[in-house]
Formats: C-alpha cells, structure tokens, sequence
C-alpha cells in the first residue's frame, strides 16, 4: 500500500496511457502487419539498410539511413517478428510519457503541470499511429525523453564531466538514428568540450578512453559512409534532402515546372551552383522556407490518412484543430523563453532553471526551423520537438505560477 500510496500518480498517468492507446487504436481499426508496418517509401528504406549490415560491402540506403535504427528493427523482427517491433514502439510510447511526466515534475514540483504536459503528448494521435510504423519516431523521442529526465535529474551537477558524457552518450545514439543530432554533437565535441572540460581530459587521460568509447557508435557510422561511399561525412539525407526539396522548389517556382523537372535540374548543378542560385534568389528562398516553416508546424496528420483504412474524419479534424494550437503556441511562448533565458542568465536566483532552458530551447527551436527544408511527410518532421518544447514550456508556467502565487494554490490544492 505504502508503494501505491508513492507512485499514485504514475499509475494514474499509465491508467490514462493505456485507455488512450486502445481507444485509438480501435478507433481507427489500426491492425499490426507486415504491409502496414513497411507501407511508406521510408520505412522500406530502413528495412533495406537493416540487410546491408550483413553485407558492408553492398551499397545502397545506408548512405541516408544511418545504422542504428535498421540493425534494431532487424535484430528485434528476427526474434519476435512484426509484433515484435510493434510492442518494442508502444514501450517506447509509454516510457517517454513516463520519463516526461517524472522530468516536469522534478523540475517544477507541479502536479498538474505533470499531467498536463503528458497528456498533451499522449493525445497526439499522429505519434500513436507512428507505433505501428517502421519509423524511427517512437525511438526518438524515447531517447529524448531519456536526455530531458537525465538533464531534469542532474541540473546541479551540470559542471561535471559525467554529465557531460552521460549527455554526449545519449545524443550520440539519436545522431546514429537521426542525423539531424550530429550538430548538437559537433556542438558539445568542439565548443563546450574545450572550453569546459579539457583540462579534465589533460589532467586525467584516461578520460579520452571514456570519450572514445561513448563515440564509438559515431566512428562507425563515418567509417561506414567512408568504405562504401569513399566520403567523409556522416550522412547524405542532409544535403539529398536540401538538394531535392527546399533547392527544387526555388527553381519549380522561377520556372513555372513541375517538381519532377525541377529536381533533374538540381541533380546536375554542383555545389557551388547551388550556392550561386541561392544567394541570386535570396528573397524567393526566404519566402519559400517562412512558408515551408508554415506548413510544417501547421501541417495535416498524415500517417492519419494514410493507409486509407485509417481514415476517420472526426480524427483527422482533432489533430489539424492539435497541431493548429501548437503553432500558435510556439508563437505565444517565443517572448517569454527568450525573456526567461535572460532572466534565469542574469538572476543567480533562476540558475537552477538555466540549464535545462537552453538545452530544451535550443533543441526544440533548432528541430522546428530544420524542419522547414523538406515537405510532404505532415506532422512528422515537427513531432520530434514535442517533448522537448512541452517541456520547456512548463518551465516557463511554472515560473509565472510561482511569480504571481498561482503556483502556490495549486499545490494546496495538491496536497488536499
């Protein structure tokens, strides 16, 4: 009784989790197969790099698709099969719900702002569908999820350099899933790595052995793309997905031709041309991303709508009402974490917020904004900053209920 008694709340959340999952999943008649689980154009393209790694030498989706995600899939579908994957992403689900509802609350001390930013993430019906998805979603944000409670649980230890490469660690499995991480990494290995930790490294070499075993999945994805591509880089999906989408839509709108005709002529030009035509076409370009930025937040839920089977039109309603709500949410809360991150710099008081601030800040921003250079895939690209910018956001209400002793109603009201 005594451990119920603990951890009421995490049997509520789960209670809540569960009935949301089945009433969804009944809802839209989601069924676990095989044509399901690899019906999109992606998810074929992991489960074809998933064969590659048995055969380095082969050459094909590896040089986008990085291997951590494939070799997953792969290693779990062996063993268990297509429910197996299922299962393996609807724990996923749970989990980063937990972890998010666990970090909020050990930032904050805010019951209901515990709940609240659970269930905003909970009723993302675009993020349930993706568990019936070969896609590396659900992983994401897990992993995520995990960085945000670690970040959460260790903010005053965030000068030692176990934090620092217990983070690193973390952020170096999302990058060998997700090469949209390798910035955050590049950012941790050659600025705040040397500005904060090299005499620790100096003083103690042992401390690079550490480092070079949290990179090593980091080493094997480059040395990867430099055996079978003969390319230092760490992966194409990058540059392929800049080229063939945010560039083509330039010349597709100076030329009045479809996108297939625009995308032949950007697979000819070489990067300096590319770079030419963008800086002669500033303005177009400008608009182009503010609108591709647009309709990325804002976007349809189309894992919703597609297999057809799914389609339920209450559904779909309900997450483009959802995913309006978030643009508008990210517009209304871009002063006050601008002016909080200032404060919590300023105020020795608020430091204890500061750095879980610019970490969720600028991971959350930096995903919306990369999200702008591609299109075509709805609410997808925008849905791994969930975590992140729910977070962060409670952050900051939690900062105005204390402010304004809001935040002291509610705890009496908690503890009643």
């Amino acid at each position: 009784m005594t451990f119920l008694k603990k951890h009421k709340d995490l049997f509520l959340l789960n209670y809540l989790l569960i009935t949301i999952y089945i009433i969804v999943f009944i809802n839209l008649k989601m069924a676990i197969k095989e044509n399901i689980m690899f019906s999109t154009v992606d998810s074929v393209t992991y489960w074809l790099t998933s064969q590659e790694f048995y055969k380095f030498s082969v050459k094909g989706y590896s040089e986008l698709r990085p291997f951590l995600y494939p070799l997953i899939i792969v290693i779990i579908h062996k063993l268990f099969g297509i429910i197996g994957i299922w299962l393996m992403q609807l724990f996923f689900w749970i989990i980063s719900i937990n972890l998010l509802f666990l970090s909020i609350k050990k930032i904050t001390n805010n019951r209901l702002l515990s709940f609240a930013g659970s269930l905003i993430i909970a009723l993302n019906v675009s993020f349930i569908v993706l568990t019936i998805h070969a896609l590396t979603e659900a992983t994401t944000i897990a992993l995520l999820s995990l960085l945000i409670y670690y970040v959460a649980c260790n903010v005053t230890k965030v000068k030692t350099l176990k934090f620092f490469h217990i983070s690193l660690f973390i952020l170096v499995l999302l990058a060998v899933i997700k090469p949209i991480f390798f910035t955050p990494i590049l950012i941790l290995l050659f600025i705040i790595l040397p500005v904060y930790h090299l005499k620790k490294y100096i003083q103690n070499p042992k401390n690079f052995i550490k480092l070079i075993l949290i990179i090593t999945p980091l080493l094997f994805q480059l040395t990867i793309m430099k055996v079978k591509y003969n390319t230092f880089s760490f992966s194409n999906i990058g540059s392929e997905s800049f080229r063939l989408y945010y560039f083509t839509q330039g010349i597709q709108q100076n030329n009045t031709i479809s996108l297939a005709e625009a995308r032949a002529i950007a697979k000819n030009l070489t990067p300096e041309e590319v770079y030419s035509y963008l800086f002669n076409n500033k303005m177009v370009y400008t608009k182009i991303y503010l609108q591709n930025l647009h309709n990325a937040v804002k976007s349809v839920p189309c894992f919703i709508l597609y297999p057809y089977s799914f389609y339920q039109e209450d559904v779909v309603n309900y997450m483009i009402i959802v995913n309006t709500f978030y643009y508008y949410f990210h517009f209304i809360f871009l002063i006050p974490v601008l002016v909080f991150i200032y404060f919590a710099y300023r105020r020795r008081e608020l430091n204890y917020y500061l750095v879980p601030l610019i970490f969720s800040s600028f991971l959350a921003y930096y995903f919306l904004l990369a999200s702008a250079i591609s299109f075509g895939e709805g609410d997808r690209h925008v849905l791994i900053s969930l975590p992140l910018w729910v977070f962060l956001y409670t952050m900051i209400l939690d900062f105005i209920f204390k402010k304004n002793g809001l935040f002291k109603i509610i705890r009496q009201k908690d503890l009643s």
